[in-house]
C-alpha cells in the first residue's frame, strides 16, 4: 500500500458510511413524514394547509438564500481555519437577521396581495426561524464537511419528532388549527440548531475577520446566486401555469412532476450531500476527481436511463394506479417529464463537482441562463396549452445538464469521448428494458389485463432484464463501475448491507 492509501481509504470509507447513514435518515424521515400527513391531514383543514403554504413560499425563498450564502463555502474551502468559522457563523447571524427583517416588513404586502390577512401574521411568526438558521448554519455545515452523516441523521431525525410529530400534532389535536403548523416549524427548527451545536465540536461565538469574512463571501454569493436561480427555475413553471393555465392543469403538472422527481429527491440529493463535501476534499488531485465522476457517471446512468424508459412505457399503468382514472391527462405529462429524468439524476454529479472545485461564479450563471430559459420559454408556450409549456421546460432541463457537463468535463480535463464511453453500458442496457417492455405491453394489451398486475408484470420484467442485460453485457458494453465498487472501494464501511452488496457484485460479474 502506498503511503497516501490509508488517508484515501479512511475519506472512502467516511464517504460511504455518510451514504449510509444519510439514505438511512431520508428514509426513516419519509416514513415519519407519512405519519404525521395522515394525523395531520384529519385534524386540520385544507384552508389551513393553504394558508401555511403561502407563506411558505416565502420562507422557502429566504431560506435559500440565507442556508447557501455561507454553508456550502465553509463545506467548499480546502483549509478552514478557526477565523472563518467564528466570522461564518458571525455573517450568518447578521444574515439570517436581516431576513428576518425583510420577512416582517413585507408580510403585509405579500398578505394583501394573496387577500389573505392570517398569512401576514403566519409570515411574520416564522420569519424568526431565519435568525435560528443563522445560529444552526454553520454547525450543521461543519457536520456534513467532517462528513458526520450519523450525527446529522440524529439530529434530523430527533428534531422532526419533536417538532412535527409531537409539537404540531398535539397542538392540531388541541385545536390550533394553522397555528399548530408554525409553532411545529419553529420547535423543529430549535431543536435542530440546539443539537447541531451540541454535535460540533467547534466553539461557536460572534466575531469578525474582515479577510476570513471576504474569503467565505466571496464564494458564498457565487452559491447563493446559483441557488436562488435553481428555485427559479424550479418554481417558474409552477407559477406559469397555475397564472395563466389554471389550477387543474397546475394539478396534472405537479403530480406528474412528483412521481418523476421521487428518483432525484431519494437518489440523487442523498448523493449530492454526500459527494459535495467528499469531492470538496479531493478538490486538488484532479485525478482522483475524474475516476470518481466517470465511475459515479457510468453508474447513475445506468439507473436513470432504464428508469427513465420503464416510466416512460408504464406512464398509463403508472398514472391510472397510483393517482387513478380522473388523473389520466397527466400520462402524457409524465411520459414527456421521463425524457429528461436522467438529465436530471446525472446533474448531481455535475453540482457536486463544481461545487467542490469552487467554479460557482461559472455555476451561477448557467443555472440563470435555465431559470430564463423556463420562465420566458413557459409562459411563451402557454398560449399553446399544458403540453407545449412541458416541452419547454423538459427542452431547458436538457440544455442546463449539457451546458453543466461541459463545464465539468472542462475543469476534470475529462474529454468528450471518454464522457461518451461512459455512457454506453446505460444505453445498452435501455435498448434491451426498452425491447422487454414493449413486448410485455403487448402482451397485456392482447390479454386485457387490469392496470394493477400489468404494473407488477412491468416492474418485475423491467428488473429481470436490467439485470440479465448486465450479467450478460459483451466486453465492449461491459459496464466497468460495477467491478470499481465491487473491488476498490470499502463497502465493509456500510456494515452488513455493504457485505451483502459485495457478493451481489461479484455475482453479478
Amino acid at each position: 500500500m502506498s503511503a497516501g492509501a490509508g488517508p484515501q481509504q479512511s475519506l472512502s470509507a467516511r464517504t460511504l458510511s455518510g451514504l449510509g447513514w444519510s439514505y438511512l435518515a431520508s428514509f426513516i424521515k419519509a416514513l415519519l413524514s407519512l405519519l404525521v400527513l395522515v394525523l395531520l391531514a384529519r385534524l386540520l383543514t385544507p384552508a389551513e394547509f393553504g394558508l401555511f403554504g403561502i407563506a411558505w413560499i416565502f420562507i422557502i425563498m429566504g431560506s435559500r438564500f440565507g442556508q447557501s450564502f455561507v454553508g456550502p463555502a465553509i463545506i467548499q474551502r480546502s483549509e478552514l481555519s478557526t477565523g472563518h468559522i467564528q466570522s461564518g457563523f458571525t455573517l450568518s447571524l447578521i444574515i439570517g437577521s436581516a431576513i428576518t427583517g425583510l420577512v416582517w416588513l413585507s408580510a403585509p404586502f405579500i398578505g394583501e396581495f394573496f387577500q389573505e390577512p392570517t398569512a401576514t401574521r403566519i409570515m411574520q411568526f416564522l420569519s424568526v426561524i431565519f435568525v435560528i438558521n443563522g445560529i444552526g448554519s454553520v454547525p450543521a455545515h461543519l457536520l456534513r464537511r467532517d462528513l458526520r452523516f450519523r450525527a446529522l441523521m440524529i439530529v434530523d431525525v430527533s428534531a422532526y419528532c419533536v417538532g412535527y410529530g409531537l409539537t404540531a400534532v398535539v397542538l392540531a389535536y388541541q385545536g390550533y388549527g394553522v397555528w399548530s403548523l408554525v409553532w411545529g416549524e419553529i420547535s423543529y427548527r430549535v431543536i435542530h440548531t440546539v443539537m447541531a451545536l451540541c454535535y460540533t465540536r467547534n466553539r461557536l461565538y460572534p466575531r469578525w475577520s474582515g479577510r476570513e469574512a471576504a474569503d467565505l463571501m466571496s464564494t458564498g454569493a457565487g452559491f447563493s446566486l446559483a441557488s436562488i436561480f435553481g428555485f427559479i427555475a424550479r418554481q417558474g413553471s409552477h407559477f406559469i401555469i397555475g397564472r395563466w393555465l389554471g389550477a387543474a392543469a397546475l394539478g396534472y403538472y405537479t403530480r406528474a412532476d412528483r412521481l418523476i422527481l421521487a428518483p432525484k429527491n431519494y437518489v440523487g440529493q442523498n448523493l449530492l450531500r454526500v459527494l459535495f463535501p467528499a469531492m470538496a476534499q479531493r478538490q486538488h488531485g484532479t485525478g482522483r476527481l475524474t475516476m470518481v465522476y466517470r465511475h459515479g457517471l457510468e453508474i447513475l446512468s445506468l439507473l436513470a436511463l432504464p428508469l427513465s424508459v420503464m416510466l416512460f412505457l408504464a406512464a398509463p399503468e403508472i398514472v391510472l394506479v397510483i393517482l387513478g382514472e380522473q388523473w389520466e391527462p397527466a400520462i402524457v405529462l409524465l411520459r414527456m417529464l421521463a425524457l429528461a429524468m436522467p438529465f436530471q439524476l446525472c446533474d448531481v454529479l455535475n453540482h457536486a463537482c463544481i461545487s467542490a472545485v469552487g467554479a460557482v461564479y461559472r455555476l451561477a450563471w448557467r443555472q440563470g441562463l435555465h431559470a430564463v430559459l423556463v420562465v420566458v420559454g413557459a409562459w411563451y408556450a402557454s398560449r399553446w396549452g399544458l403540453e407545449q409549456v412541458v416541452m419547454v421546460v423538459v427542452s431547458a432541463q436538457i440544455i442546463a445538464y449539457l451546458l453543466l457537463t461541459q463545464l465539468s468535463v472542462s475543469l476534470l480535463q475529462l474529454g468528450a469521448r471518454r464522457f461518451m464511453h461512459c455512457c454506453v453500458p446505460a444505453l445498452w442496457v435501455a435498448l434491451c428494458t426498452a425491447t422487454a417492455l414493449l413486448l410485455t405491453t403487448e402482451l397485456a394489451r392482447t390479454l386485457a389485463l387490469p392496470d394493477f398486475p400489468a404494473l407488477v408484470i412491468k416492474v418485475l420484467v423491467w428488473l429481470a432484464t436490467l439485470i440479465t442485460a448486465i450479467y450478460f453485457a459483451p466486453p465492449s458494453v461491459r459496464p466497468a463501475s460495477l467491478s470499481w465498487v465491487s473491488t476498490d472501494l470499502p463497502l465493509e464501511a456500510l456494515g452488513l448491507p455493504g457485505r451483502y452488496l459485495q457478493r451481489g457484485l461479484k455475482w453479478l460479474l
